[in-house]
């Protein structure tokens, strides 16, 4: 599935998003599987390590929210 997703968009989609080229090095749920997300090809992208890093910090901040 990785490879599939980094040859349909090879680019972080988040670099993208902010007028930049960067290949994406990691795939990524766009909606995290511990909340809720599915496995499935809508709900993946590819990110760049930095911005996975930053997503991933995201995530594990409201998770320890969520768990109070």
């Amino acid at each position: 599935m990785r490879e599939e997703l980094f040859r349909q968009n090879p680019l972080c989609v988040r670099c993208q998003e902010l007028g930049l080229v960067a290949l994406a090095t990691q795939r990524d749920h766009i909606v995290s599987l511990e909340e809720g997300g599915e496995e499935n090809p809508a709900n993946t992208q590819g990110l760049c390590d930095e911005h996975h890093e930053e997503k991933s910090l995201a995530e594990r901040l409201r998770g320890r929210t969520r768990g109070r």
